[in-house]
């Protein structure tokens, strides 16, 4: 992995937290860890993850929910969903809330390393694939200076 790819963990428990962690900084990924997932929205918008690998079940916010709230807020983000809970609900539960992956715990260092190799090399791609938005900087004007679009434009009589 020659990139190094932001990658956020939602874990609350402390020893699969270390452990997601030390593969992933091992391998030359930049990791923040947070275990409380009501912080997690915050941290989306100054981290800029390239992915994001979180719990299902946690205390005070899902991980379903957390999916939920990404995908509204930062559509384009892989999410990765662990949980020790091997079951189909979970599975089809994680894949109705459009998780890019769901892993079982425990994961194994080259499973978890290839899911988020992959999910941060395609959503770079996606990314570098979008043009640049378009800013226009307006100093001293007046809001009567900007003309409407003409879709709102009103006929003159």
């Amino acid at each position: 992995m020659d990139q190094h790819y932001r990658v956020l963990v939602v874990e609350d428990d402390p020893d699969v937290a270390f452990y997601t962690r030390t593969v992933l900084e091992k391998r030359g990924c930049i990791v923040t860890v947070i275990s409380n997932p009501t912080f997690a929205r915050a941290t989306l918008g100054t981290f800029e993850p390239d992915v994001v690998i979180t719990d299902i079940e946690m205390p005070g916010l899902t991980g379903h929910d957390l999916l939920d709230q990404i995908r509204a807020e930062r559509p384009g983000t892989p999410v990765v969903v662990m949980t020790a809970h091997v079951s189909i609900d979970y599975a089809v539960a994680a894949l109705r809330s459009q998780a890019d992956e769901f892993l079982t715990k425990p994961v194994s260092s080259a499973d978890l390393i290839s899911v988020v190799t992959r999910l941060a090399e395609e959503s770079r791609r996606a990314r570098a694939a979008v043009p640049p938005r378009e800013a226009v900087v307006s100093i001293g004007a007046h809001p009567d200076d900007v003309l409407p679009s003409p879709s709102t434009q009103t006929p003159r009589s």
